[in-house]
């Protein structure tokens, strides 16, 4: 069975051009850790399914600024 991006699109606003642009970024980004260390990284949507429901009304660049300040202040560790 073939699958195609739009399938997968289907009950969302992402654009198929942007969700290749999102899809391409997110595997440029695992592409850049060493492959050693890839199996032991849980994959990025179930990173995301863990984030609290609390977070669901804010958008993903204000939490990406919450989480750059977290980090610069000490408040979560890497």
């Amino acid at each position: 069975m073939v699958r195609t991006l739009k399938t997968g699109l289907k009950g969302t606003n992402i654009s198929e051009k942007d969700a290749e642009e999102i899809i391409s970024g997110v595997q440029e980004m695992y592409d850049r850790i060493p492959a050693l260390f890839r199996p032991m990284l849980p994959n990025l949507p179930d990173v995301l399914r863990r984030i609290p429901a609390s977070a669901q009304k804010y958008t993903l660049r204000e939490i990406i600024e919450l989480l750059d300040y977290a980090y610069e202040n000490g408040l979560l560790k890497r």
